[in-house]
């Protein structure tokens, strides 16, 4: 409860998340997209690795390490958050590389998964939650992959990674990119009821600066894949 109290103070006196006024069949719409979202989640998780490995999301997924592995760093210090963790993937590459890792996700399937190799994880909704008191945040360093698209108001959730990252902290944030192979996995999620939103790496920079954030490395891994490294000022 204190936790969530002083959340609310800081978001309301925050520049960096300002308060929208929404319509209710608007917040009905958003809960209702979440739940499948989060039941989707949960259905894959005892599978997702081993789908993600293979065919043309194997492909998309080998692009995608190609250029996020180099932007972890090769010997970490500190507390990093695996911000969306899915199975773990990356949670297990910045243990391996030295840092201290906590993780989240909206998931509490793919959680169970992440606390069974030995990570402490909770289940959280980044965007609309404080984050639980046993995170303890701020961290060094957050990982976020996977999970930008599914936002609802973009400045709110970066907001809610910038309090917690330290200052002068690192974030990288992993995003789809607008274009065809985009607009591909944009209509695969429409058609299962999730909205889904699509990146330019000028837009997200712009965001990023908007919420606390200064863009220090893009990266790009076409078709799809956009990773930006930020730090927090």
């Amino acid at each position: 409860m204190v936790a969530r109290l002083l959340w609310e103070q800081e978001v309301a006196s925050s520049n960096l998340a300002a308060p929208t006024i929404i319509p209710q069949f608007a917040i009905r719409l958003f809960m209702d997209s979440r739940r499948i979202l989060q039941t989707y989640y949960d259905q894959a998780a005892a599978h997702y690795l081993d789908r993600a490995s293979k065919g043309i999301m194997g492909w998309l997924r080998r692009r995608e390490l190609a250029i996020t592995l180099k932007m972890i760093p090769a010997e970490g210090a500190g507390r990093a958050l695996d911000a969306g963790c899915g199975p773990g993937f990356y949670s297990c590459v910045m243990r391996e590389r030295g840092f201290e890792v906590c993780a989240v996700d909206l998931s509490s399937e793919m959680v169970k998964r992440v606390r069974e190799m030995g990570f402490p994880a909770c289940v959280m909704d980044i965007e609309h939650s404080p984050p639980p008191e046993e995170l303890s945040p701020p961290f060094d360093f957050v990982f976020c992959a996977g999970v930008l698209e599914f936002a609802e108001d973009v400045r709110r959730f970066l907001g809610s990674l910038r309090r917690m990252t330290a200052d002068d902290g690192q974030l990288v944030l992993v995003a789809p990119m607008k274009g065809m192979f985009g607009g591909i996995y944009k209509a695969y999620l429409h058609a299962r009821k999730i909205p889904c939103r699509l990146y330019t790496e000028h837009a997200l920079a712009t965001d990023l600066r908007a919420s606390g954030f200064e863009p220090v490395e893009i990266r790009k891994s076409k078709p799809i894949c956009l990773a930006i490294r930020a730090r927090a000022v």
